[in-house]
C-alpha cells in the first residue's frame, strides 16, 4: 500500500465482515479502553475481552450494527508487559487459546492475530525486538509454528494513537509526560470517532514517509517494520528522541475496515 497523506484518499467501511480477530496487548486497562471505544462504540462489532486481572471473558454485544453480527473482536493481554513474554510465557497464552477454543470454537491458527506493543527501551532489548519483528510479520500467515500474528511496535502505542486521532502535526517522543499532554489538551478516548480513525491513518503514513517508507505490504510487514525500527533507533541514539508512532491503524487497513477511496468518489 502507498503511504497516503490525505484523508480524502481514504474511506471507512462500517459493515466490513472481519470474521473473528484476536488482539494481544501488553497493558491491563488503558489499551482495553481504547480498543473497546473503537471496535464496540465506533465500528459496532461484537467485542470480547479478558485482561490478566479477570477470571473470565466479558462479552459486549449490545451495540452491534446490522451486518456485523458474525464479526468478533477479542482482546486479551500477555502475562506481563515485557515483549519477551510473547515467547517466554507461551503456556499462559496457550491456556487462553484453549479457553477460546472451548468457549467460542476459535482456532487461533485460522484467525487474524495482532500484537500491540511499545518499543520501551528499558524493558525490551533490541535483539528480542528484532527477532519478534521477523517472526511476527503477518496477521494470518503462520510461517513459524504456533507464533502466529503481526507485531505492531509503537512509540508508544496508546498515547501516540490518541494524539494522532486529535492532532494533525507530526510530533516527537521526548521526555515530557504524554499522559499529562493528553489530559491538558482534553484528548478523551470516549470522544474518538470515525473521522479520527482516518486522521490517525494519515498521521501514521506521514511518519512513515519521514522515516523513508513509501510503500508496504501487510502480508509480509517484517522488512518494513525492521526499517521503521532501525530509523527510530538511529534517531534515539543521535537525537535522544524519535517520532510519536502508533501502528494500531494497520489493523484497520489489514482488515479493509479502512481502505483506499476510488478516484471517482472524491
Amino acid at each position: 500500500m502507498d503511504c497516503l497523506d490525505t484523508i480524502k484518499s481514504l474511506k471507512i467501511n462500517l459493515k466490513r465482515n472481519i470474521g473473528t480477530i484476536l488482539i494481544i496487548v501488553e497493558g491491563a486497562s488503558d489499551e482495553f479502553e481504547l480498543l473497546k471505544q473503537i471496535f464496540r462504540n465506533v465500528l459496532h462489532y461484537n467485542y470480547i475481552e479478558k485482561s490478566r486481572n479477570q477470571c473470565n471473558f466479558r462479552n459486549y454485544d449490545e451495540f452491534v450494527m446490522s451486518g456485523n453480527e458474525n464479526s468478533r473482536v477479542i482482546v486479551i493481554n500477555a502475562k506481563n508487559s515485557n515483549l519477551s513474554s510473547i515467547k517466554k510465557d507461551k503456556d499462559y497464552l496457550n491456556e487462553l487459546y484453549i479457553k477460546l477454543y472451548v468457549e467460542y470454537g476459535i482456532d487461533i491458527k485460522n484467525i487474524n492475530v495482532y500484537f500491540i506493543w511499545d518499543r520501551d527501551v528499558n524493558s525490551n532489548p533490541k535483539e528480542i525486538v528484532k527477532e519478534l519483528i521477523e517472526i511476527l510479520g503477518s496477521s494470518n500467515d503462520n510461517k513459524h509454528g504456533d507464533m502466529n500474528g503481526l507485531l505492531l511496535l509503537s512509540y508508544p502505542c496508546l498515547e501516540s494513537y490518541i494524539i494522532s486521532c486529535y492532532d494533525d502535526r507530526k510530533m516527537f517522543l521526548k521526555d515530557h509526560d504524554l499522559k499529562k499532554y493528553i489530559k491538558d489538551h482534553a484528548y478523551d478516548i470516549s470522544r474518538i470517532n470515525r473521522y479520527m480513525l482516518l486522521r490517525a491513518v494519515v498521521m501514521m503514513h506521514k511518519v512513515f514517509l519521514e522515516l523513508g517508507v513509501n510503500k508496504y505490504n501487510l502480508d509480509d510487514f517484517s522488512k518494513t517494520s525492521l526499517k521503521l525500527f532501525g530509523k527510530q533507533e538511529e534517531m534515539l541514539k543521535n537525537r535522544k528522541y524519535c517520532y510519536l508512532l502508533s501502528l494500531i491503524s494497520l489493523i484497520f487497513l489489514d482488515l479493509n475496515i479502512i481502505s483506499l477511496r476510488e478516484s471517482d468518489e472524491y
